[in-house]
C-alpha cells in the first residue's frame, strides 16, 4: 500500500497544462542506514535499515521517466559548506553515499534555485529528513535558505522520519517553517515502512491527485474503472518485504502495458558500509511502475495483476485527470467589504461544465480562506463562486493566501492565488426613515402584522460591509422583527453584487392579545465586524395595539361550543329514548277465551312501536281494541324502559288474573312502573290483554 501511495503524486506530476518540477531533498546522513553508538557507547539502530527513502525515490524517478515532469535528487554534503550531492537517474539515486553529517543550508539554497529558475508550471519542494540540522541555529534560517513565502510560486511536503519522541521535538522546530500549511504539508512517521504512504497523503494532494491503493497476493488481479476526463492511468507495485524481483502486468483497452520502469533499492555492486554490512546485501525490495495513455472521451477498464510464484506487493492506482483548476479573486480587498471568489475547472483550456462528473464520486469544490474551508456553490456554466468578508488586514504587507480545491475520489485539482487585505472601509449607516411609527390598531383573534422598509441606500459602503438588524427592547404580546428585503443587493459591477440595501422592519401583534404599547424599543443596524461597532444606529419604533376584546376573540369558539352542544342535544335525542325488546309481543280479544285464538302482534309493529325524537317506544291501545299513535286517545299506554323493561304510562282499571284463585285484581299503582309480566292475562275495561 505504501508504495502505491506515492506513485499516485507522480502521476499528477504530468497534468494537463505542463509538467512538474519537483526537487526532492533526500536526507542520506548515516543515521538513516548506518548503526552508530552515542556518548556512553550505547547501540543506536538505523532509522531506515530498508532503504525505504530511497525505494520512494525511486518510484518518483521512475513515474517521471519520460514524462513532462522532471525531478531532481539532491543529498548533503560531507561539510556544511560542501555542495549537495545531485542525482536524477535510478543508478544515481542508489549510488548515494551516506554522509558524515546533516546539513540543510546548501541544500535548500539549490532547492530554492532550482524551483524559481523553472519554467515548469508546478513546482514542488519535497524533503525527506530523520535528523536536526548541524548548520543552523534558528528555525528562520531554513526558509531564507529555501526562499520559502507568500509568493514563492511552489508548494511543499516535509517527512521527517526520528527515532525518538525527544529527537522529533527537537526537529520539528526546523521543519515547520520550511512547509507551506504545515497542518497539511509537515507529515511525520514513525517506521520506514510509513515513507511511501506519507509521500502519497501529503504528496498526491500538492500535485493533484488522489490514488487509491491495496495489496495483491500472488495469483490475485486488481480490474478498475477508468472515467471521461482521464488522459493518463499510472501504477505503482512494490515488493511488499524484501525478497525476489517479481513482475506485475497492467492490461488496459489497447492490450498489456509495459512496465516504464523496474527494479530494487539495492545499493550498486562493491559498495559495502562498516557500520552496516547487511545493508547493500540481498534480499532488497523491488518496484515496478506503469504509465500509460488514456483517451478522455470514453470510459474503459484496467487490469492489474500478479502472477502466482511472486510475493506479495502493495500497489497505487492513480488516474491523471485532463483537468486544472482556475481561481479569480481582486488582488486588493478591505478587511470587512465582501468579496466573491470565482472558481473553475478547466479542460484542454476551457471552462469544464459536466453535471454529471459534478455529481459522481464524492466531488466537492472548496475554498480556503483564513485557515477555514468554505464551501463553493455552482452557479452553473462550470462557475463556482463563495463570498468572503475578510476578518484581518495582512500582516506585515505579506498577502493573504486564497486557494480552491476541487475534489473526487481520484483527483484533488488546487488553484492559489494572493489578495491584499488592507484596513478597514470608511463606514457610516444613514437609514431611511430614521426612525418608525406602525400606527394603532385593534387585535384581532389571528395574530397581525403591520410592516415598514428601512431603506440604507444613503450610508458610506453599507454596499460592500456586511451588516446585521436585531430588534432592540422587550415586548409584551408582540415580536419585532427585521430581514433583508430580497432582490435589494447592491450592484457592484462585473456581474458581482453586494450587501442588501433594504430591510423590511415588522410588527406581529400576537392573537387575542392585550394593549400593547411599548416604550424603547427598536431596530438596531451593525456591522459584522466588531470594528465597526461604533457606527451601529438605532431606529426607534412606535406601536400601539389596543386589546381585542374578550367576545371578538372567543366568540368563535363560542359558537363551536354552541354547536357542539346542539349537535349533541340532536344526537342523544335520537339515541337516547328506549325501544321494545325486538321479541316483546301483546295479545289483544274481547274476551278471555279468544285471547287463545288471537294472533301475536310485535310491539314495535304496533303504531308508535320504535323509538322516536326524545320519545321511548310505546303501544298504545284505545277503548275499542284499535292500536292508536296518540297517547291521548288510548286507554293504556305501554312504554319501553331501559335494557328492554317496560312501564304502564297509562293504565286507569287495569286488572290482572290471578292464576292462583282465578280472581281479577287491579293492578297496584306502584306495580305499573314495573310494566307488564310475560303470560298474565289483563283486562282494562272490555279487553284482554297477555304480553310474551
Amino acid at each position: 500500500m505504501t508504495l502505491a501511495q506515492l506513485v499516485l503524486p507522480l502521476l499528477l506530476s504530468g497534468a494537463a497544462g505542463g509538467g512538474h518540477e519537483i526537487v526532492l531533498i533526500l536526507d542520506n546522513s548515516c543515521s538513516m542506514g548506518v548503526e552508530s553508538r552515542d556518548d556512553q557507547g550505547r547501540r543506536i539502530p538505523p532509522n531506515d535499515p530498508e532503504r525505504a527513502a530511497v525505494l520512494g525515490t525511486l518510484v518518483v524517478e521512475g513515474l517521471a521517466r519520460g514524462s513532462a515532469d522532471r525531478v531532481d535528487v539532491l543529498a548533503f554534503g560531507d561539510g556544511k559548506d560542501a555542495p549537495p550531492r545531485p542525482a536524477r537517474s535510478a543508478d544515481d539515486i542508489r549510488a548515494l553515499p551516506y554522509s558524515n553529517g546533516t546539513f540543510f543550508r546548501r541544500p535548500l539554497e539549490e532547492a530554492g534555485n532550482r524551483l524559481r529558475g523553472s519554467a515548469l508550471q508546478k513546482r514542488l519542494f519535497l524533503f525527506f529528513t530523520d535528523g536536526i540540522p548541524e548548520d543552523l541555529r534558528d528555525p528562520s534560517e531554513g526558509p531564507r535558505a529555501l526562499g520559502l513565502s507568500e509568493s514563492a510560486e511552489f508548494e511543499t511536503l516535509v517527512i521527517g522520519l526520528f527515532g525518538s519522541d525527544e529527537v522529533r521535538q527537537m526537529g520539528e522546530q526546523f521543519l515547520r517553517p520550511l512547509a507551506r500549511e504545515p497542518q497539511k504539508d509537515l507529515l511525520f512517521v514513525e517506521t520506514p515502512r510509513e515513507v511511501i504512504g506519507a509521500f502519497t497523503r501529503g504528496y498526491a494532494h500538492v500535485l493533484g491527485s488522489r490514488p487509491e491503493t491495496g495489496a495483491l497476493s500472488p495469483g490475485q488481479s486488481k480490474t478498475f474503472e477508468v472515467g471521461k476526463y482521464v488522459v493518463e492511468v499510472l501504477v505503482a507495485t512494490a515488493s511488499a518485504s524484501p525478497g525476489p524481483a517479481y513482475t506485475a502486468k497492467l492490461e488496459g483497452p489497447g492490450g498489456e502495458i509495459p512496465s516504464q520502469a523496474s527494479g530494487d533499492n539495492g545499493c550498486p555492486p562493491g559498495i559495502r558500509y562498516s557500520g552496516a554490512p547487511k545493508l547493500c546485501q540481498p534480499p532488497h525490495r523491488h518496484y515496478q511502475v506503469f504509465r500509460a495513455p488514456n483517451s478522455p472521451d470514453q470510459r474503459s477498464t484496467w487490469t492489474l495483476s500478479l502472477p502466482k510464484g511472486s510475493g506479495a506487493i502493495d500497489y497505487g492506482l492513480i488516474l491523471r485527470y485532463d483537468l486544472e483548476a482556475s481561481l479569480a479573486v481582486p488582488t486588493t480587498a478591505r478587511v470587512g467589504e465582501t468579496v466573491q471568489i470565482d472558481a473553475r475547472l478547466l479542460f484542454r483550456g476551457k471552462t469544464f461544465d459536466d453535471e454529471t462528473f459534478f455529481q459522481a464520486d464524492g466531488f466537492t469544490a472548496v475554498a480556503t480562506l483564513e485557515g477555514k474551508e468554505v464551501p463553493l456553490r455552482h452557479e452553473g456554466g462550470g462557475r463556482f463562486v463563495a463570498d468572503w468578508t475578510p476578518s484581518e488586514p495582512s500582516l506585515d504587507g505579506a498577502s493573504t493566501p486564497v486557494r480552491v480545491t476541487f475534489r473526487n475520489a481520484w483527483m484533488e485539482q488546487s488553484a492559489r492565488r494572493a489578495v491584499q487585505v488592507e484596513g478597514f472601509l470608511d463606514f457610516a449607516l444613514v437609514p431611511n426613515p430614521a426612525s418608525l411609527d406602525f400606527g394603532t390598531w385593534r387585535g384581532e383573534r389571528s395574530e397581525t402584522r403591520r410592516c415598514s422598509v428601512v431603506d440604507l441606500s444613503r450610508s458610506t459602503n453599507a454596499d460592500r460591509i456586511p451588516i446585521q438588524c436585531t430588534a432592540q427592547g422587550a415586548v409584551e404580546g408582540g415580536v419585532l422583527s427585521c430581514a433583508p428585503v430580497a432582490g435589494s443587493e447592491a450592484d457592484l459591477g462585473g456581474g458581482r453584487k453586494g450587501q442588501p440595501l433594504k430591510y423590511e422592519i415588522c410588527f406581529t401583534a400576537e392573537s387575542c392579545c392585550g394593549d400593547i404599547a411599548p416604550s424603547g424599543i427598536g431596530v438596531l443596524f451593525a456591522a459584522s465586524h466588531p470594528h465597526y461597532a461604533a457606527a451601529a444606529v438605532t431606529v426607534p419604533t412606535l406601536v400601539k395595539v389596543s386589546e381585542t376584546g374578550w367576545l371578538r376573540c372567543w366568540w368563535p369558539w363560542l359558537a363551536l361550543a354552541g354547536g357542539m352542544i346542539g349537535f349533541g342535544w340532536v344526537v342523544a335525542g335520537f339515541v337516547r329514548p328506549h325501544d321494545f325488546d325486538p321479541a316483546a309481543s301483546v295479545y289483544v280479544a274481547g274476551s278471555e277465551m279468544g285471547l287463545k285464538r288471537a294472533s301475536a302482534l310485535t310491539l314495535r309493529e304496533t303504531p308508535g312501536g320504535t323509538r322516536g325524537f326524545y320519545r321511548n317506544a310505546r303501544m298504545c291501545l284505545n277503548a275499542g281494541g284499535d292500536f292508536v299513535r296518540a297517547p291521548r286517545a288510548a286507554v293504556l299506554v305501554l312504554e319501553a324502559g331501559p335494557g328492554g323493561s317496560t312501564r304502564f304510562a297509562t293504565a286507569p282499571g287495569l286488572e290482572r288474573k290471578v292464576q292462583r284463585t282465578g280472581k281479577w285484581e287491579p293492578v297496584p299503582s306502584e306495580e305499573l312502573a314495573l310494566g307488564y309480566t310475560p303470560n298474565v292475562v289483563y283486562r282494562v275495561g272490555s279487553l284482554y290483554l297477555k304480553w310474551s
